[in-house]
């Protein structure tokens, strides 16, 4: 008897943008040794869908419209909650402003509130409330859409959101499954990968590959809201002793077939501390 799938699990990770002179870097996270996932990897912050995010979106605390389905704000809040928990980075702001909240402000939040967030005591919802403050999920754009192959013993339905970073806040690593927060160049991140020096799985290899092709934050979250997004659930063979992996032409990475080393751990993220 043939085993069902493995049904994948929500998940929301962010690629969130700053300017350089050299280029656009983007921010990411080294997980630690002892992570359920990916572990010692270099990632984007994220993590699994949490029932707390719907909450914020059914107390009306989420910016995005109400044409926006509540599933899909879901994970834009989810992808606000695991950029703060992991690197220290809020996306909100005051009702009806424009701009997100200064540095000073988001150090005071982090400092009484990032802890308990962590450990599941304070959820997103409480400080917005606690604080009087709307989650810009609106500022996260979708970018990318991968599903774990079948087959796997783990499964994500991975939303890769991609946004400006908040200016002036500064990132930290958690300490607890993030070990380093690092602004990095796309094309540093996967040199590096491709050198052995850091371990980066193939999903996120291939959306650094993608963002790489734009010029300024802007440039790729205006990008990304005008291109539909593919959906990837890559087709996984083995021929002659190699893996050969099939992915959509139409979602933009500029293969269709590629032959990796793509281990049952190098599945697109994520798996946070708070959402385990």
């Amino acid at each position: 008897m043939t085993a069902r799938p493995v049904t994948p699990v929500p998940a929301a990770t962010v690629m969130a943008l700053r300017d350089t002179e050299q280029g656009i870097e983007v921010l990411m996270v080294q997980r630690t040794h002892k992570a359920d996932f990916a572990a010692g990897a270099l990632l984007f912050p994220g993590g699994k869908v949490d029932r707390a995010d719907h909450e914020v979106v059914r107390a009306g605390r989420c910016a995005l419209g109400g044409g926006v389905p509540d599933d899909e704000r879901a994970i834009r809040v989810a992808g606000v909650r695991e950029v703060f928990e992991e690197a220290n980075l809020l996306f909100a702001r005051e009702p009806g402003a424009s701009e997100l909240i200064g540095s000073d402000r988001t150090r005071r939040i982090s400092a009484r509130y990032r802890a308990g967030l962590l450990d599941g005591s304070v959820s997103l919802l409480d400080i917005a409330e606690a604080e009087g403050l709307e989650i810009a999920s609106d500022r996260l754009v979708r970018f990318a859409h991968w599903i774990t192959p079948e087959g796997g013993r783990r499964r994500f339905d991975t939303h890769f959101l991609v946004a400006r970073a908040p200016r002036g806040q500064l990132a930290l690593h958690d300490g607890w499954e993030t070990l380093e927060t690092l602004w990095i160049r796309p094309e540093t991140a996967i040199a590096e990968a491709e050198a052995g020096l850091r371990r980066v799985v193939f999903p996120t290899r291939m959306n650094l590959r993608k963002v790489a092709g734009s010029a300024t934050a802007d440039e790729a979250v205006h990008t990304a809201a005008a291109t539909p997004v593919v959906t990837v659930q890559p087709d996984v063979r083995e021929i002659d002793g190699k893996r050969h992996l099939k992915i959509p032409i139409e979602a933009g990475y500029g293969i269709s077939e590629t032959v990796v080393d793509y281990s049952a751990s190098d599945q697109p993220p994520p798996a946070s501390q708070g959402s385990s």
